[in-house]
């Protein structure tokens, strides 16, 4: 059996299982991943796809759609350009952000019918959310929170699979009981204990 890692390369080194999830390593550490027996390459929002990820146009048109102004059908390529734009601006975003961990590359879209290996739903929330700041829209207060959401959601997701948040104090603050141990660089979560 094939197993995937969430940012889609595919894992082949030793697994364990816990909390119901099947993870890298032999045995469980704060640098075990969960693994996923589906290529997460392939798209759910346009499964027609093979690389797993629309292109610019297809999102932009979606995108269209849903902000509901105007009929997708009649757009022209200067609103195309615009969403190129957009579509690059939302690259900076996923780029800058915290749990982006640099893979895979992301280079800026060049051409509207370009694919770039970033979860449909990010993008086309990013065109929804720079669309409606351009227009001046009121449609800003539905389109920033949802944007913000998915790209959190998402790539959280990519970074640490389908787990729970948690905070702690890393800086060991004021007192030495809340902190026992070194945190992984990775993603921010204890160390398993060595003792």
């Amino acid at each position: 059996m094939a197993y995937y890692l969430t940012t889609g390369e595919l894992y082949t080194g030793p697994t364990h299982s816990h909390d119901g999830h099947t993870m890298t390593e032999a045995v469980h550490s704060s640098d075990s991943r969960i693994l996923t027996t589906t290529d997460p390459g392939v798209s759910t929002q346009n499964p027609h796809l093979q690389n797993g990820h629309s292109s610019l146009e297809t999102i932009s048109l979606q995108a269209i759609r849903q902000f509901g102004d105007f009929n997708p059908g009649t757009v022209d390529s200067s609103v195309l350009s615009m969403f190129l734009q957009f579509a690059n601006q939302v690259i900076d975003d996923v780029r800058s952000h915290p749990y982006y961990t640099g893979y895979p590359v992301l280079d800026y879209y060049t051409s509207i019918t370009d694919t770039r290996p970033i979860n449909d739903t990010i993008v086309r929330s990013g065109l929804l959310y720079h669309y409606a700041m351009q227009q001046g829209s009121e449609k800003i207060e539905i389109f920033a929170p949802l944007y913000n959401r998915n790209m959190n959601q998402l790539l959280w997701q990519e970074l640490n699979g389908n787990t729970n948040i948690r905070l702690r104090i890393v800086d060991e603050g004021t007192n030495k009981r809340n902190f026992k141990d070194k945190t992984s660089s990775y993603n921010g979560l204890p160390y398993a204990s060595s003792s």
